[in-house]
């Protein structure tokens, strides 16, 4: 067991476990159970736009709040602390039916789910910084995408077998050993994580004064796929019911959605030995393209194909954005990463809230090519500022 925290297996199946928790459970069940909510509960696109969107405004406040959280024993409790937070909201959103009531759990929801992926992203990146393995982030963040395929597997025979309350209940319940693996394994005696970050050379080649830049471009590239993707991993479920008529491919989209998450982050991680800006605009642009697939067309392929170029590379572009802007930033790991996530949040408050406003009434087909276009946009600022001249 020693060996496998020493070279960094444990720690990150830890952290895997944690963002399975936290956010393909915490924050994305709401996406697989939001069509029968909207239909046990009768409330529409505005009112699940803006139920969202809370979830994201307590993201942004968590992960603020974390963003001077330092390496040690005081960084774990509080990440057991908003690790466990994360179970009673998610058992939470069954107890209650109250709008305002989901509103507040939607909102520490997210609080806790924000808090815990800067806690969890420092620990964990720490450490394999420390070990020299930097290539194991690409497994320890493909644990949002397992959790999104978990929660879009399990939501169907749960909402058949206990409806939409009882399967908030079902899917809190299947979390409780996850969490408590990512407790054992990132306890601070186990894994020895380093007392201060030491930033790895930065995978972008820059000029004096280029670094700087590079890491100001990344950042509002990094609010874009914000805004950008979270209408898609909010509403593709909604999306593709309405347009397929099919609950069934509904859901297989987002359990494609979310093993192509699971799969493609340690891939993006190894082709970013080829070049992270390249395998960045790369991703930004198939991103782009899986958004647009489902209003173009109400195919079984189109909607199969938009949730794994979705998911294919939302992860990527968090593991390759992440560990740019720790490389590029001169603060610690937390503070970066706290950073670069509140800006990705504050596009993920407004995205649900627009694609919302827009809909009135007649689905999100406008929001998501208002999202497709904000990702190719920032694709074209990240190649645009890398020729820029100092």
């Amino acid at each position: 067991m020693n060996r496998f925290h020493e070279n960094g297996l444990l720690p990150t199946l830890g952290g895997l476990c944690a963002l399975v928790v936290v956010m393909g459970i915490g924050r994305f069940a709401y996406t697989a159970l939001l069509p029968g909510m909207m239909d046990t509960y009768g409330f529409g696109e505005n009112i699940a736009g803006i139920m969202a969107a809370w979830n994201y405004v307590g993201y942004l406040a968590g992960v603020i709040a974390m963003r001077k959280a330092r390496s040690g024993v005081r960084r774990y409790r509080l990440f057991v602390c908003f690790l466990t937070l994360s179970l009673l909201t998610t058992a939470g959103m069954g107890l209650v039916t109250a709008y305002t009531l989901w509103h507040a759990m939607r909102f520490f929801a997210g609080f806790a789910s924000g808090a815990c992926f800067v806690l969890c992203s420092s620990i964990v990146l720490d450490i394999l910084t420390a070990i020299n393995r930097p290539v194991l982030a690409g497994i320890f963040y493909s644990g949002v995408g397992a959790g999104i395929a978990m929660g879009g597997a399990a939501s169907g025979p749960l909402e058949v077998a206990a409806g939409s309350a009882g399967a908030w209940f079902g899917l809190s319940a299947l979390c409780l050993p996850l969490a408590l693996v990512a407790a054992i394994t990132l306890r601070p005696g186990a894994n020895r994580a380093p007392a201060a970050h030491t930033p790895e050379k930065s995978a972008f080649p820059c000029e004096k004064g280029g670094q700087k830049r590079q890491y100001h471009i990344l950042l509002v590239a990094y609010f874009l796929e914000g805004f950008g993707y979270i209408i898609g991993a909010t509403f593709l479920v909604a999306l593709v019911q309405a347009t397929t008529n099919s609950p069934e491919t509904a859901r297989l989209a987002w359990v494609v959605t979310g093993c192509a998450a699971a799969f493609s982050a340690p891939l993006w991680r190894y082709a970013a030995r080829k070049g992270y800006l390249r395998m960045l605009v790369l991703a930004f642009l198939l991103q782009g393209v899986g958004v647009m697939l489902p209003i173009l067309s109400n195919s079984t392929i189109a909607a199969l194909s938009g949730g794994l170029l979705l998911g294919g590379t939302f992860m990527g572009i968090t593991v390759l954005a992440l560990q740019n802007g720790v490389a590029l930033s001169d603060k610690p790991s937390a503070h970066t990463v706290a950073v670069m996530t509140a800006l990705y949040g504050v596009g993920q408050i407004t995205g649900p809230i627009v694609a919302g406003a827009v809909a009135s009434g007649q689905g999100f087909s406008t929001g998501f090519a208002i999202s497709s276009a904000s990702l190719f946009i920032a694709a074209v600022l990240l190649i645009m500022g890398n020729f820029k001249k100092t």
